[in-house]
This record gives structure tokens, C-alpha cells and sequence, in this order.
């Protein structure tokens, strides 16, 4: 059984904080969201296990596609706060605020993002670039056995190009680490897991400082009401196929 807290917020109540500060609560609602349902689907669609070569390969090109999202979004986040936190001077207000944890993880993204690293690479290398001068690293690192394959169906949802994607996956491997493809790709998922849950903290403290000082109390305190919901999967057998079936329509 899974308990949710259900508050209502009314736009009077959304009025009484002052428009920046409006601007950048919502904006930090939204990411969360997207950065939840990302992380949630990357773990989902990265335990690719399949026994069927060309299932493990759909899965394998599935798991990448939104791995590289991802990490575009958490890049966009920071982005976020350094034009409207500590930009805009809101961090003087809050900083000082937050407790010890929501402390640690802000520091933990600062230095993490004050020098090179995975998710900034990928982001700016291939998640929403189409850049040729990319491709010959994949190349080159192409290995004997590799599915240079093309598995094509009558819906085009269902075609598989998969050896665009083993070299392009070749590529953002080799630029994570060149020497280990499997331990780069176990690095992706590590960092964007622990920066999703560093920034769940830094969210979650900012929205109960902004709200305690607005409403005068937390979200919990705002007429909470316990949902429960029966029947929620458990997080490891949660399965995202690459081929589905289309109906006649």
C-alpha cells in the first residue's frame, strides 16, 4: 500500500508570495516532475536483461535515449538556479535556512558542477545535438560483435536502426570513459542518480522555507489529506517494452 499527502493550494494563496520568488517555485515544481518521471524511467528501461539479441538491443537503445534526457534536464535545473537563485540574490534569503542535509546537497551539486563532468558532457555532446564530428570516436571504438542491424517493421514505431545507436552509444561511452563502456554507462546511471536526489532535497527545502514564510507553515501543515493507492508496482520489476503491438486503428 502506498500513502500519498494530498494538499490543495489556492491561487490566493500563490498570490501572497512575491513574483519572483512565485516564478522560481513553480519553475522548481516543474522540474522536479520531469526530473522524477526521467529518473523513474531510466531505472525502468536501464535494467535492459532480455536473453533475445535484438530485444536487448531495443532496450539497450531505449535505456540510452532517456538516459541522455536526463541528464539534459538536470543540466537545465542548474541552469535554473543560477539565473534565478543565486542569480537573482533568493539564495542569501533561503541559503541560510536550510538545515544540514538540504545544506550538504546543495554543496554537493555546487562543486559537482564547478568542473568537468558526466552529466554536462553528455549533455552538451549528445543529448540534443545531431553532431556529426562525434560520430568517428564510435567509430573507431565499434568492437568485433557489435549488431551493426536494421530491424524493420510495417509501423514505424517498431523499426530498429541499431546500428546508428551502437555507434552513437559507442561514442558517448568512449567520452565518459574510453577504457570501460560498461563502467561508463554504470557511471551515468550512478551520477544522475545521486544529482536527481540532491536536487529533490534542494527542491523540497526551498518550497518549505518559501511556503513557511508565505502561509506561515509547511505543505504538510496545508490541510494534508492521506491518498492511498493499491497495486503501485515495486520499482525493480517494472518493465518498458520497445515493441508493442498496434491495434487496427
Amino acid at each position: 500500500m502506498l500513502q500519498i499527502h494530498h494538499i490543495t493550494l489556492s491561487r490566493q494563496q500563490l498570490d501572497v508570495i512575491p513574483a519572483n520568488e512565485r516564478r522560481l517555485l513553480i519553475l522548481l515544481a516543474h522540474a522536479a516532475n520531469e526530473l522524477n518521471i526521467l529518473a523513474k524511467l531510466f531505472h525502468f528501461t536501464a535494467q535492459a536483461s532480455s536473453e533475445i539479441p535484438m530485444l536487448l538491443l531495443a532496450e539497450n537503445a531505449q535505456g540510452l535515449v532517456v538516459g541522455r534526457l536526463l541528464t539534459g534536464k538536470i543540466y537545465e535545473f542548474w541552469q535554473l538556479l543560477q539565473t534565478s537563485f543565486f542569480g537573482s540574490a533568493l539564495s542569501k534569503t533561503y541559503q541560510c535556512q536550510f538545515d544540514a542535509e538540504a545544506l550538504a546537497a546543495l554543496n554537493a551539486l555546487k562543486h559537482y558542477f564547478s568542473r568537468e563532468n558526466i552529466i554536462a558532457t553528455v549533455r552538451n555532446k549528445f543529448a540534443f545535438h545531431y553532431n556529426p564530428a562525434q560520430i568517428d570516436a564510435g567509430y573507431e571504438a565499434l568492437v568485433e560483435g557489435d549488431a551493426l542491424e536494421v530491424y524493420l517493421a510495417q509501423h514505424n514505431v517498431n523499426s530498429l536502426y541499431a546500428f546508428g545507436d551502437i555507434i552513437v552509444g559507442r561514442a558517448m561511452l568512449e567520452s565518459i570513459n574510453p577504457t570501460d563502456h560498461r563502467a561508463a554507462f554504470e557511471m551515468l546511471i550512478a551520477q544522475t542518480s545521486e544529482i536527481v536526489s540532491h536536487i529533490d532535497t534542494v527542491i523540497s527545502q526551498i518550497m518549505a522555507i518559501c511556503f513557511k514564510a508565505y502561509l506561515g507553515r509547511d505543505l504538510y501543515a496545508l490541510g494534508a489529506k492521506i491518498m492511498e493507492i493499491e497495486g503501485a508496482p515495486d520499482s525493480q520489476e517494472v518493465a518498458i517494452p520497445y515493441f508493442i503491438e498496434i491495434g487496427a486503428k
